[in-house]
């Protein structure tokens, strides 16, 4: 029993010291609560969307991931004009409004990841340009707009005759109202300025020209008839043929009233009456007389005055009724009428139906593109390029003072700050490079149409020298 006793006193500090070390133990756990784990539930979920929506910024530099990289959530007031203005070199200065409101989402930014390439993906959704979509989209839709050569092609019409190089030209051209209507999504007398001006430019190699405009005054109301039926000008006077002076003429006014086609005649023959030699007329209209005037009789007299005169009509998009009277207008004046219901065939119609001399054909280089409009080509294919180039390094600056505002409050590491900077440079040489890719399209484009151009001249030309070989002419 002693024994016994002795034992069980020795054996009691060691049971007392367990359960001491069990009761620590079990106070020591944390106790989970049910609130505890449903914040911890919400704070992931919250983690799983701001990376979902981290997903949709795209880090690659391309046209494709460009045109859907979304803007930047900072970024709505920046307006198209300030975005694409050319800072140059300069470094700018971040607004303070924009700071105060990029600073407090930095911190939040790098407290929700720690991540660098989150971060990168995470400075664009702060930052990105909101105008990517329009101006890419505008830098690929570029076409080049050379002057069309006007290759005339006397094979199109029966009875050709060579042109009296004493010939002058007059070329009447309606502005009235009814020119503002559309035809093929097009206003008709856009259509009608651009085909009198390549017609000027043939003609005028070897003939005087002049240009007469009627119906650009007053407007289309009844009060103003008076003064549209009487607003005949000519607005390119008798002479030689000069191409700036000629496009500014026609590019001078716009379509505004009445049709006094019996006017235009009639200045037109008051014109000719001091010429030596024949006048040829040609009228490009839309519409009958609306002043009350005898456009037939005028066409008469015009012939009259000199049998070598003609008048000579193209009828642009008209109705039957006044098909009819353009019709007999043409062919009171010893002219022809020509139909043209759309752009392609007033092109079309508005030839001039003789053989160009060997000096025209000597000369025809001049209707391909020159030096001069190339250049001016090739900057019309860098304009879109080009702000697209202002752009990335507008943002990239947005992006380094972001960088530097969490390297300051240390909010990421020097490390991360380093692999942050080069990021942005980068960026923005990447963006450099694909200003000259599309740049680089652009101009192949130019020159694919330049080229182009060029060899329809150039068959133009041989065509015109077998035709005046068969017909015997020398000159």
């Amino acid at each position: 029993m002693r024994r016994f006793a002795l034992l069980l006193l020795i054996l009691i500090p060691f049971v007392l010291s367990a359960c001491s070390n069990d009761k620590e133990i079990e106070t020591s756990t944390p106790i989970i609560t049910k609130e505890d784990h449903q914040q911890e539930q919400e704070q992931a979920q919250k983690q799983d969307e701001i990376l979902a929506h981290l997903k949709n910024f795209n880090l690659e530099v391309s046209e494709e991931s460009l045109l859907f990289l979304p803007p930047g959530k900072l970024m709505s007031d920046l307006s198209y004009e300030k975005d694409v203005e050319d800072i140059g070199f300069d470094t700018p200065t971040m607004e303070r409004a924009l700071q105060n409101k990029l600073t407090p989402e930095l911190e939040k930014l790098t407290k929700e990841t720690t991540n660098t390439e989150e971060i990168k993906k995470g400075l664009l959704s702060l930052l990105a340009s909101p105008h990517y979509k329009e101006v890419i989209e505008k830098a690929k839709a570029y076409e080049p707009e050379f002057e069309e050569p006007y290759l005339p092609d006397p094979t199109l019409a029966e009875g050709t005759e060579e042109k009296n190089s004493t010939e002058k030209t007059i070329i009447l051209l309606d502005a009235s109202s009814s020119m503002l209507l559309t035809t093929e999504g097009k206003v008709k007398m856009d259509i009608a300025k651009e085909a009198v001006k390549s017609f000027a430019q043939t003609i005028g190699q070897t003939s005087e020209v002049s240009l007469v405009v009627y119906g650009h005054k007053g407007s289309e109301s009844a009060a103003d008839k008076e003064i549209s039926c009487k607003g005949i000008e000519e607005i390119y006077p008798m002479g030689k043929y000069s191409k700036e002076q000629f496009h500014g003429a026609v590019d001078s006014f716009e379509s505004k009233g009445w049709t006094p086609l019996a006017g235009a005649i009639e200045k037109a023959a008051e014109m000719s009456s001091s010429y030596d030699g024949v006048t040829t007329i040609y009228i490009v209209s839309d519409g009958a007389e609306t002043c009350d005037g005898d456009p037939v009789q005028a066409s008469k007299d015009l012939v009259q005055q000199n049998s070598g005169n003609k008048v000579n009509i193209i009828g642009f998009d008209v109705d039957s009724k006044t098909e009819n009277q353009l019709k007999a207008v043409a062919e009171a004046g010893n002219g022809e009428y020509f139909r043209a219901d759309n752009p392609e065939e007033l092109k079309n119609t508005i030839q001039y139906k003789w053989l160009p001399s060997t000096l025209d054909l000597a000369f025809a280089f001049t209707m391909s593109p020159d030096g001069w409009e190339m250049v001016a080509e090739y900057k019309k294919g860098e304009e879109y390029p080009l702000l697209l180039r202002n752009i990335g390094r507008s943002e990239s600056h947005r992006i380094l003072d972001a960088i530097k505002i969490m390297a300051e409050n240390e909010w990421i590491t020097p490390d991360q700050e380093s692999e942050l900077r080069n990021w942005a440079h980068e960026r923005n040489e990447e963006l450099r490079d694909l200003y000259y890719a599309i740049y680089k399209t652009n101009r192949e484009k130019a020159d694919a149409k330049s080229q182009e151009i060029k060899q329809r001249v150039d068959e133009w030309v041989e065509k015109m020298k077998e035709l005046k070989k068969e017909r015997g002419d020398t000159w």
